[in-house]
């Protein structure tokens, strides 16, 4: 069987691959960092059974000419960010994927904006590592013999110990918006941490709510309840624009709001009215509705939100876990079982 790879794998699990008698070639973004073009797709693709990719743009004009294509496997939680759906349905071709690959990264990366945010921790970093706010003061309590007290930093009002107190999470209630794999790999942990867990997800059953202790509420609940919003979802046409202006006039002054899912889901513009109001305390954010963050956004103006560059799926151990799902399946199809990933099952 041949075997065209351009996704970022982990070569130890392709051996068990090799080890069959597959026949692979690596290339593409998977090896130099820079996807393929379309021409250069049409001729990888043109004569191997099976192509693994990940980020490359997999369009109908590809599939056309991959007249010996058996399985596409798009190694994302969402295919069709890659591939040409339609024209996958149209050739009959199974897609492979990986849903959940990066659900324990996303689920550990929240976790960190959330105490980022009710902590000071971006914040008290910037201030130390790149400005002197925090070490080029004379602190009143630090004069005469207490100046010799080195294990404590100061008390003073306006030092950073009263500065920057902040919130615990125990006990503290969460909203999750979406109890997907991700929503549920952020609910483990939520569960662990000693908080309340809220879920709105009109899809979650009463059995999965019981593994972790949590209530199924409506949105607007969600909104007046938690401690912290969590967004957890899918980009649907049932979600799209789903947390809006109404919800955030509805969220406690003391809230947080947290973004590690998409920015599709949420209205910015009223996010941006919230935090520069302070009818919310703060937010953490990784998706934007323009990536990169334009200079000019407001966000980066307010001093009650951390921001970072859509980095909560970024882990080595995505890779681990998307080769490993994606691996097993191909060897499923080589001893002519059913493979358990497919995104299309009906094309089967």
């Amino acid at each position: 069987m041949k075997i065209f790879i351009s996704a970022r794998v982990d070569r130890k699990e392709i051996e068990r691959l090799k080890q069959v008698g597959a026949d692979i070639e690596f290339g593409g973004y998977g090896v130099t960092g820079e996807k393929l073009s379309e021409t250069e797709l049409k001729s990888k693709l043109a004569d191997v059974d099976i192509a693994i990719t990940e980020f490359e743009n997999i369009t109908e004009l590809v599939l056309s000419q991959a007249t010996k294509l058996k399985y596409l496997a798009c190694l994302r939680n969402e295919p069709g960010a890659s591939v040409d759906m339609a024209a996958a349905k149209k050739k009959k071709l199974p897609i492979l994927f990986a849903p959940g690959r990066n659900a324990i990264s996303v689920a550990e990366y929240t976790i960190g904006l959330m105490l980022a945010a009710t902590r000071f921790i971006a914040q008290s970093h910037h201030l130390l590592r790149y400005t002197d706010e925090l070490t080029s003061v004379n602190y009143n309590d630090k004069q005469g013999e207490r100046g010799k007290i080195t294990s404590e930093w100061s008390l003073d009002p306006g030092a950073p110990f009263q500065r920057f107190q902040g919130e615990e999470l125990y006990e503290k209630t969460a909203g999750v918006v979406g109890f997907g794999m991700v929503g549920q790999e952020i609910g483990k942990r939520l569960h662990a941490l000693g908080m309340n867990l809220l879920v709105f997800d009109p899809y979650v059953t009463d059995e999965k709510l019981k593994e972790f202790s949590a209530k199924k509420v409506d949105l607007e609940s969600i909104s007046r309840e938690s401690d912290f919003v969590i967004m957890a979802a899918k980009v649907t046409e049932e979600t799209r624009g789903m947390f809006g202006a109404k919800n955030f006039e509805l969220m406690k002054q003391n809230a947080y709001f947290i973004n590690t899912a998409r920015a599709a889901l949420v209205d910015y513009e009223a996010l941006v009215g919230a935090l520069s109001k302070k009818k919310i305390a703060g937010a953490a954010l990784d998706v934007y509705p323009s990536e990169p963050l334009p200079a000019e956004s407001k966000l980066r103006e307010l001093d009650n939100v951390v921001l970072s560059p859509h980095l909560a799926g970024a882990t080595f151990d995505v890779v681990k876990h998307h080769t490993r799902m994606v691996v097993s399946d191909v060897l499923a199809i080589m001893k002519g079982e059913k493979p358990k990933y497919v995104f299309n099952p009906e094309v089967l």
